[in-house]
């Protein structure tokens, strides 16, 4: 059963709260102030005494040292150690108990610091009364130099000891005065609490009564004037303070009531600005007005869903084609600069989606025996996770999405793969999306994105889309550069070709020049030759002609053949051969180009001379006899092999008839051409060579 009060009873009851609340307020501050008082006079009490003989304590050892000093100098050596022995063993000892008593309140590290004080001190002493019993004992004394030394250390070391024990005096001291002055701190602190407890209760008591008169006429003013403003269909911003007593049941009735319509107002206004989530109660299963506002929100609630889910498709619809325009448009004016473009569109791509993270990955083919993924931009990355710019396929996840050419989206993604930093601190990301860049199933790169939000599937579904338009442009670019490499490759040899050519081109120059020359000088000796040959078978027409020619003039032209036939062997080679091929005669100068013997020629036919099968078949001299009788002459350039270097000679094969106008045999002419030869082949190379790079560079531009 719940009880309620009356207004006179609850005005007693604060009166005799306040009353025990003050008498209590004294009492621990009384008691406070007690034991403070009684553990800060329980130190004083010990350290002051404590002190005081830490002082009789450096005394003592001072005159330790003093008479033990007097003994070591033979000054009143009996009565000193008399004096030493009483001081060591009464006094000192005494002093000892006392502060050893005395240090059991002490802290601990004060207690060891006087132990360790004890210590030195006991070992100093028994060192000294050693000295003095040497010294005054003859059998095992020490010289006097032996024992001042030890005398001078010993006091060095009473002197630290003195050092210390006034050390630690002072801080017993320095403690003595802090626990003196909190002492006095505190009894002041006590005086001050007295008087503003006091000044407190009695501004307490005061704001009692005034709250005790408000509680009974501020409420019924209050309900009044509410009450008045509801009849005019205003709602009171305030509620009415309610309480246990009879006005406050009225007030909290009244206030029932007030925030009910204010609920009805409230989710009017909701309903009215489409919030159609709000929760609403009735005031009761018979609130008509309640009800049928819960069937207006359900009913609009309901169409209000349907328009929604249509506003956010085309709000997806939208947001899908304003991206794919704005990247188509940034796309069509890419560079040729790989690195930038990857960073514009990776910025625009983050931007764009409102990611925090974010990285672009090319598929990097142009070993095809190292085949790997490169990092050329990213948004915000941590520096450790890609120190290494390079992933090979199959490697993390974003290796394993070109293996398997699937995009990858994770929600709880694994410990330690991101982190994003930002000014508030590292956390990891709540989404995580790895998308294939393809074209028709060829991956040219990967784009790695992490946010702090979940990505939707929409937007996963537009990167997917927007990849096959950024995997076309990378692989545009890549060809752009590839074709602008080869380009520039090909400009460098064309320069070095063009330059290669004018070298070749002088050198052909000069070349033909000399070929040319040479070429002149063989036709103005051949042309000689002709001459000669002409005028010999003139002279000999005209012997078969003249029967009746005196044998002077048989003589004479005897002799002028053989002048001719001298001037030919000179110029030119020559040989005869049998109709059946066979070698009957040839001169000096054909005998040193084929570098061999007149009998050694005999031997030999003139297809032995050939090795190349083709030019044997055509000297072959049942072949060219035919030609050479119905037209009188016939020349051949062929190719020797002389002492294994080719040879190459220009023949001219001409019949001769004995006296009757018969075949008898051949005879050839025999001019050395190798230079010129050699010298057009070298010409024909360079020329082959020059017409080679020029088509190998055409093919590659």
């Amino acid at each position: 059963m719940k009880i309620r009060f009356n207004i006179a009873f609850k005005v007693g009851i604060s009166y005799g709260l306040l009353f025990i609340l003050w008498i209590a307020g004294i009492y621990i501050a009384q008691l406070s102030f007690e034991r403070s008082s009684k553990d800060k006079s329980k130190i004083i009490e010990n350290y002051q005494p404590a002190s005081k003989l830490l002082v009789d304590l450096a005394l003592d050892i001072s005159k330790s040292k003093q008479y033990s000093k007097e003994i070591v100098y033979n000054n009143n050596v009996h009565e000193n150690k008399k004096l030493l022995a009483d001081l060591q063993e009464v006094s000192y000892n005494k002093t000892k108990s006392q502060l050893i008593a005395f240090s059991n309140l002490w802290r601990e590290d004060k207690s060891k610091q006087l132990l360790n004080i004890f210590s030195k001190t006991d070992s100093l002493f028994f060192e000294q009364k050693m000295l003095v019993d040497q010294k005054t004992d003859n059998n095992l004394g020490n010289s006097a130099t032996t024992n001042i030394e030890i005398n001078k250390k010993l006091e060095s070391d009473a002197e630290n000891i003195v050092a210390s024990v006034y050390e630690l005096s002072i801080e017993l001291n320095e403690r003595i005065n802090k626990n003196t002055k909190e002492l006095f701190t505190s009894i002041e602190n006590i005086q001050n609490i007295y008087f503003w407890v006091g000044v407190a209760l009695f501004f307490v008591i005061l704001i009692i009564v005034i709250g005790t008169v408000r509680d009974i006429v501020m409420p019924i003013k209050h309900l009044s004037r509410t009450l008045k403003k509801m009849n005019k269909g205003e709602l009171p911003d305030k509620l009415i303070k309610t309480g246990s007593d009879e006005i406050g049941q009225m007030s909290k009735s009244l206030n029932n009531f007030i925030i009910g319509l204010k609920k009805i107002s409230k989710f009017s206004q909701e309903i009215g600005e489409e919030n159609y989530t709000v929760d609403f109660k009735p005031l009761g299963p018979k609130d008509e007005l309640g009800n049928s506002l819960l069937l207006m929100r359900d009913n609009l609630k309901r169409a209000f869903r349907e328009n929604m889910i249509r506003r956010k498709e085309n709000f997806q619809r939208s947001w899908t084609s304003q991206g794919l325009a704005e990247f188509s448009e940034m796309l069509r004016e890419s560079k040729d600069d790989l690195e930038e473009l990857t960073n514009q569109i990776l910025v625009k791509l983050i931007r764009y989606l409102d990611a925090n993270v974010g990285g672009l990955f090319i598929l990097n083919d142009e070993n095809k025996d190292d085949v790997f993924l490169e990092l050329l931009a990213f948004y915000a990355y941590d520096r450790r996770k890609y120190i290494n710019k390079r992933i090979e396929v199959g490697e993390s996840l974003v290796g394993q999405c070109v293996l398997e050419n699937e995009t990858i989206f994770m929600t709880e993604i694994p410990k330690d793969y991101l982190h994003i930093t930002s000014g508030t601190g590292r956390d990891n990301p709540r989404s995580l999306l790895i998308v294939p860049l393809k074209l028709n199933e060829e991956v040219y790169g990967v784009v790695e994105l992490a946010s702090f939000r979940t990505i939707e599937k929409y937007q996963i579904e537009f990167v997917e889309k927007i990849g096959e338009s950024i995997a076309s442009t990378l692989s545009s670019v890549k060809v752009n550069i590839h074709t602008s490499k080869l380009l520039q490759e090909s400009n460098e040899k064309s320069q070095r070709l063009t330059k290669q050519e004018k070298e070749y081109k002088k050198q052909i120059d000069d070349m033909e020049k000399s070929l040319n020359n040479l070429k002149q000088k063989l036709t103005d000796e051949q042309e000689e030759h002709k001459k000669l040959i002409a005028n010999y078978q003139l002279d000999i027409l005209n012997l078969r002609k003249q029967n009746d020619i005196s044998d002077a003039n048989k003589e004479k032209l005897v002799i002028e053949m053989k002048n001719i036939a001298r001037s030919l062997d000179n110029a030119i080679g020559t040989y005869s051969l049998s109709i059946n091929g066979e070698f009957l005669e040839a001169n000096d100068k054909y005998l040193k180009l084929v570098k061999l013997s007149l009998k050694d020629l005999k031997e030999k036919r003139i297809s032995d001379l050939i090795i190349d099968d083709s030019v044997r078949q055509a000297v072959d001299i049942h072949k060219f006899t035919p030609i050479l009788l119905s037209e009188q002459k016939y020349e051949q350039k062929n190719k020797y092999i002389i002492d294994g270097e080719p040879v190459w000679l220009k023949e001219t094969f001409t019949p001769l008839y004995d006296e009757h106008g018969k075949f008898v045999k051949i005879f050839c002419i025999v001019k050395d051409e190798t230079d010129i030869t050699k010298t057009d082949i070298e010409k024909n190379a360079v020329i082959e060579k020059l017409k080679s790079d020029v088509k190998k560079l055409k093919q590659r531009v």
